[in-house]
């Protein structure tokens, strides 16, 4: 739809960009300063031949198996879980964070840095967050109410959605006092809480003030939300360092817009025409429409990256769109709405896995980089010789199979303090 198989997806232009890109970002966070020691005592005895990236997925898949344990033995997200799946999945978010932290560190320590790094981090962070959400929402118990356990999921990945938004006009990502170390140590204390207390915990009232800590949590969230949305809104509004306002490399401020209004409004749309739906499979529900949010997500950090306006259409707004349209025409009325949910997370989830091997491997072949091994690099001299002498007359006619050489190499700069918890640098 927004692309096609027969061309690639980022043009020349994009990856001219995309090859001068530079990481930049201004961390305020509270927390970073102190678990930044913890951090880079742990990256030194992390071993020299692990890439980066494989830092990077591998809490990425340590968050998602630790999520989908709990999610097992509560598909609702209000039926008590064994009280170890909560402290496993606290743990998954402390493991995740961990890695997540020393990735960077762990690719300026092997002068392994890239642009594809920081697509890696920040694509990954995407699936992490609704991940990392969804969690909550079980430990918490939120599936006793779906309205508020639908705002809290959708709430987190639109805020994540705006601060890509906000460092796409301003060329800047910035990590406010309270941030995502804080929010993911917030994550981690509910499950401990779960731990102790069980599932009822947060539905009990608690002493004196007759309130449950369901409730708490849910106001915590509400004004964080509110908050959160107003602050990165009004960076976004001011516009960016380009001409006229616009964003960076001249860009459009609104571009962003439209992919976040046609997911939240297409989710809003089922919500409310399919109530028992999302009332039966909330997490189906929040999982579809999540991974959809993902992907756009994505989009919206190689736009940033690449300088170039966001597309209007785009592969993952088929199913959604389907959805709808059969809701409001009554059309297939004999196929259960929770059978077009599970179409459209298996639509996202191949879409968004086709999108990511697709440009990783364009980026690789452009950037001539490694994405998951860290064997030294050819030199050009040798590299040469070995494609005159696969092209050889003698080697052609022998009947044997030209080797491609997938070479990687390094276009990071060493920033110039490694102190940093979140260190301007391209990861």
């Amino acid at each position: 739809m927004a692309e096609s198989f027969a061309q690639p997806i980022l043009s020349n232009h994009q990856l001219t960009k995309l090859k001068e890109h530079k990481y930049a970002s201004i961390n305020n966070a509270f927390l970073d300063p102190y678990m930044n020691h913890f951090w880079l005592w742990l990256v030194q005895r992390v071993p020299a031949w692990i890439h980066p990236n494989t830092l990077t997925v591998g809490g990425l898949v340590v968050n998602a198996l630790t999520t989908l344990i709990l999610i097992y033995y509560s598909p609702d997200a209000k039926t008590p879980a064994p009280t170890w799946t909560y402290f496993l999945c606290g743990l998954g978010i402390f493991i995740y964070q961990t890695l997540d932290a020393l990735d960077g560190k762990h690719a300026r320590r092997t002068n392994t840095s890239s642009p594809l790094g920081e697509l890696f981090d920040h694509g990954c962070d995407a699936l992490s967050t609704m991940l990392v959400t969804v969690g909550v929402c079980v430990t918490v118990n939120l599936g006793t109410d779906i309205w508020w356990l639908c705002f809290y999921a959708f709430s987190a990945e639109a805020v994540f959605y705006l601060a890509h938004w906000q460092t796409y006009v301003t060329g800047t990502l910035q990590f406010g006092k309270f941030d995502v170390t804080e929010l993911q140590f917030a994550c981690i204390f509910c499950h401990l809480l779960s731990t102790v207390g069980g599932a009822e915990f947060w539905t009990a009232p608690l002493p004196v003030v007759n309130v449950m800590p369901q409730t708490f949590t849910i106001w915590f969230m509400v004004i964080g939300v509110l908050g959160s949305v107003f602050l990165k809104a009004s960076i976004i509004l001011k516009g960016g360092p380009g001409r006229n306002g616009s964003a960076v490399g001249n860009m459009s401020i609104l571009s962003p817009l439209f992919p976040l209004a046609f997911v939240l409004y297409s989710a809003y749309y089922v919500f409310t025409r399919s109530p028992e739906t999302v009332a039966e499979h909330p997490l189906l529900f929040v999982f579809a429409f999540g991974v959809v949010m993902s992907k756009i997500t994505d989009r919206l950090v190689i736009a940033h990256m690449t300088q170039n306006e966001m597309k209007l259409l785009d592969s993952a707004y088929i199913v959604p769109l389907v959805m709808m349209g059969r809701i409001y025409w009554g059309a297939f009325p004999w196929i259960p709405d929770h059978i077009f949910l599970w179409a459209l997370l298996l639509h996202a989830s191949v879409d968004i896995a086709v999108y990511c091997v697709r440009t990783c491997t364009q980026i690789r072949d452009h950037l001539n980089i490694r994405v998951f091994s860290m064997s030294p690099v050819p030199s050009t001299a040798a590299q040469n010789r070995n494609n005159a002498w696969n092209q050889s007359p003698s080697k052609r006619g022998g009947g044997g199979i030209p080797a491609r050489i997938n070479v990687g190499g390094s276009s990071r700069a060493t920033p110039s303090s490694p102190l940093s918890a979140r260190a301007p640098i391209q990861r």
